[in-house]
C-alpha cells in the first residue's frame, strides 16, 4: 500500500544515476572549474612551449608550466572566493535589514490593537504596512549595500518617507491597499 504523497513533494531516496544526485549548482560549480582549469592548462603549456623555443634551459622550461597553472589557479581562485564573499555580506546585510524593519512593523501593528482610536490605529496599521514595503522595495531594487545600511534609518522613518514621495511621483514598487 503506498501512503499520501502531494505530486511536489520531493523524494529523498538516493537516486540510481550518479547525475541524479547533483545539483544545477553542483554541476555549474564543475563546469567552470573544468573550464578554469583547461585555461591553466592551456596557459601553462604556453609558457613551457615559449621557453623551449628560446631556448631556455630544459629545467626552467619543465618548472614554467606548473608555475604558471598554479599562478593561473590562485587568481582565479581568488577571484570565485571574493565574489563568494561578498554575496554572503550582501545576504547577511539583507536578511539583517529584512528582520529588523518587517519585525518592528509587525510589532508597531500588534502593539496597534491596544489603541481605541479607529483613526490613529489605521494611521499606525498603514504605517507599519509602508515600512514592510520599502523594507522589501530596498532590498530587491538597492544595487549599493550601503543602502541596506541599519545605522542610517534605524527607526525606518526616512524609508517611510521616501516610499509616500515615490507614490507620490507615481513609482513602482510599493504596494497598494
Amino acid at each position: 500500500m503506498k501512503t499520501y504523497e502531494p505530486e511536489k513533494a520531493r523524494s529523498y531516496k538516493r537516486s540510481k544515476g550518479l547525475s541524479r544526485n547533483m545539483s544545477g549548482s553542483f554541476l555549474q560549480s564543475l563546469t567552470t572549474a573544468l573550464v578554469l582549469g583547461s585555461m591553466a592548462v592551456v596557459l601553462g603549456m604556453a609558457a613551457s612551449a615559449v621557453f623551449y623555443h628560446r631556448n631556455v634551459p630544459w629545467y626552467i622550461s619543465a618548472g614554467a608550466g606548473p608555475l604558471v597553472d598554479t599562478l593561473v589557479v590562485i587568481f582565479l581562485a581568488t577571484i570565485a572566493l571574493e565574489q563568494a564573499r561578498k554575496r554572503s555580506i550582501r545576504r547577511t546585510l539583507e536578511l539583517s535589514f529584512l528582520n529588523h524593519h518587517v519585525r518592528n512593523a509587525l510589532t508597531q501593528v500588534m502593539m496597534a490593537s491596544n489603541i481605541t482610536d479607529p483613526a490613529q490605529q489605521d494611521r499606525f496599521i498603514q504605517e507599519a504596512v509602508r515600512r514592510i514595503s520599502e523594507a522589501l522595495f530596498r532590498v530587491e531594487n538597492s544595487s549599493d549595500i550601503t543602502e541596506l545600511s541599519l545605522k542610517a534609518d534605524l527607526r525606518g522613518e526616512r524609508m517611510i518617507h521616501e516610499a509616500e514621495r515615490r507614490e507620490k511621483q507615481g513609482g513602482a514598487g510599493v504596494w497598494e491597499n
